[in-house]
């Protein structure tokens, strides 16, 4: 099951919009954009600058937001969203 670590007003969004456009179970960790969640201890075993997003896919954990959709669109199908790297409509 895939996690993801939010905070209102972040790049963050742009996560939780693709695992909704590609209808993927996930559990959203919603998070205050505020030093007393981003800075904790348990936030930053995560993430060590205390940012968001975080992903949790199992054992896997992945930040920035550019990672983790390219993450999720070669692990869990791209739903028509890009086309594969093979294809002629590749850029």
């Amino acid at each position: 099951m895939l996690t993801l670590h939010f905070a209102p007003n972040s790049r963050a969004g742009r996560i939780l919009w693709l695992l909704e456009e590609l209808a993927l179970p996930y559990e959203l960790n919603r998070m205050d954009f505020h030093p007393k969640d981003l800075k904790s201890d348990a936030h930053r075993a995560r993430h060590p600058l205390g940012r968001v997003p975080v992903l949790d896919d199992g054992d896997i954990s992945i930040f920035e937001s550019g990672a983790i959709v390219e993450y999720i669109l070669e692990r869990h199908k791209n739903g028509g969203l890009k086309p594969d790297v093979a294809s002629p409509l590749f850029p």
